[in-house]
């Protein structure tokens, strides 16, 4: 067993130190990133990270200095050329989401029982608000279950550079940095609620409250584009789903507009925020209203035509369909097809998750299902509406 968890290891310690030879100089170039590196001696060890950008794991390495095996979720390995490169140099933990986070969470424990050093994202996902998303209280459990020191690592500026909803990258500086390295003594003595705290603390990371002190300039071209895949909710007229972008400006048909400079802040006389984070909490509010009149009925809250359906059974995509449609409704998830509607009872959807830019991942006592739109639209929104429906809070 210990043999097995162990394969690919030493070809991703080899892999590692032959790319930090040949890449550091020109990538820290390239993506203007800062840090200071600091090696952790004291192995195995874990390491948690906030999640900015696709090319986290990167920085981590760069910073550490060692190999470390990373928790990646199936999509990724769904990813054709990538996940296969991903696969090749890393051999990292999959999540497959239809088998659940224990069995993802005894994964990570046999790794570091067998002396390998494992980092993961306890968010879940990227960041989509530039702020650090909600973390459960199970991974300080974690923590304890893996009896091995542990180490927090916080990234900077990686969103603004390459926003998760964003159409093109921005030039722009990025650093990294650990936050804190705990002895296994240290985690021994603590308690999960005093674990959760430090979790807490160490990941947390508003981009917009660090652009306030200390802002740098991130420049691009359309740097608003695709923006309607993370802002759903017109500050103007209330409604869900009309906004659409263009170069810096977002703007809907009911006459509202914002643009975005290259500070990454949002103007318009007609909201008084000016960041994603203070617009996602006004756009949750705008959905928890609508739930709260439609919830356990037949009505539809939003929906959209012209997607790619998929199921995936044993880590395959099997295509449903190239033209379909999703409905939320205040009973129901309906998934429509040329061939037939697929109803889903709310208490029948076990997970509900956003994988890249904009696909939706739906793990449900029907099937796995992946829904890919051929444009730009909000995955988000499903996730809100599905969760407040289920009596669920969205932090």
């Amino acid at each position: 067993m210990k043999q097995n968890i162990k394969k690919g290891v030493l070809r991703g310690k080899t892999m590692i130190f032959i790319l930090r030879s040949i890449l550091k100089r020109p990538a820290v170039r390239i993506l203007n990133f800062s840090d200071t590196e600091q090696k952790i001696n004291d192995q195995p060890y874990l390491i948690f990270a906030n999640h900015s950008d696709a090319i986290d794991p990167a920085y981590i390495v760069k910073t550490t200095k060692r190999y470390v095996r990373f928790v990646m979720s199936d999509h990724v390995m769904r990813m054709g050329i990538i996940g296969k490169i991903y696969n090749f140099i890393d051999a990292p933990i999959v999540f497959e989401r239809e088998k659940g986070t224990d069995v993802l969470y005894k994964a990570i424990v046999d790794n570091i029982k067998a002396g390998v050093n494992v980092a993961m994202y306890p968010e879940g996902a990227m960041t989509s608000t530039g702020e650090t998303g909600f973390i459960s209280k199970r991974n300080a459990a974690l923590v304890k279950e893996c009896d091995c020191t542990f180490v927090t690592y916080r990234g900077k500026g990686g969103y603004l550079k390459k926003p998760r909803w964003a159409k093109s990258s921005r030039k722009g500086p990025i650093s990294g940095e650990v936050v804190n390295v705990y002895s296994r003594e240290q985690i021994r003595n603590m308690s999960e609620d005093e674990i959760y705290a430090h979790i807490l603390e160490d990941l947390y990371f508003n981009i917009y409250d660090e652009q306030r002190i200390n802002p740098k300039e991130y420049i691009g071209d359309d740097p608003a584009e695709y923006a309607e895949t993370i802002l759903y909710g017109c500050p103007r007229c209330k409604e869900i789903g009309h906004l659409r972008t263009k170069c810096d400006k977002i703007f809907c048909s009911c006459g509202f507009e914002a643009n975005v400079d290259n500070y990454g802040f949002w103007h318009s006389d007609d909201m008084e925020f000016d960041n994603i984070p203070d617009w996602d909490k006004f756009q949750k509010a705008l959905i928890k209203s609508i739930t709260d009149k439609k919830s356990g009925t037949s009505e539809i809250l939003f929906s959209d035509n012209e997607q790619k359906i998929y199921s995936i059974e044993n880590s395959e995509m099997i295509t449903l369909s190239e033209n379909g449609t999703i409905n939320l409704c205040g009973d129901k998830v309906e998934i429509i097809t040329e061939k037939e509607t697929t109803a889903i009872p709310l208490t029948h959807i076990n997970s509900v998750k956003v994988s890249g830019q904009m696909n939706l991942l739906l793990v449900t006592e029907k099937g796995y299902f992946e829904i890919r739109s051929s444009y730009p639209r909000s995955a988000t929104k499903y996730i809100v509406g599905i969760r407040y429906l289920q009596g669920k809070e969205n932090k």
